[in-house]
């Protein structure tokens, strides 16, 4: 899977001359996602494909980080107490 991602980011920075990305890889397209945002720029994170290595990211994953949390939530999340997904 790392080579297939270090593919992908030589392949694109080659065919738009010279842009970089970004490439991550989980169980879902959603890990992935949040993958890809962890070794921004011109980086890549490949979740180990196993349930153990899953849930440890997701514990220790901040809230920020998950889908559909933005910053007023986030505040409302850390007043609870609640700054990890763990």
């Amino acid at each position: 899977m790392e080579l297939v991602a270090e593919e992908i980011r030589a392949k694109v920075k080659e065919v738009t001359g010279g842009l970089t990305c970004s490439v991550g890889g989980g169980y879902s397209r959603r890990l992935a996602k949040v993958c890809s945002d962890f070794n921004k720029p011109n980086g890549q994170y490949i979740l180990e494909p196993t349930r153990e290595a899953t849930l440890k990211f997701l514990e220790e994953l901040p809230v920020r980080k998950m889908y559909g949390v933005g910053k007023t939530l986030e505040r409302m999340l850390v007043e609870f107490g609640v700054k990890t997904r763990g």
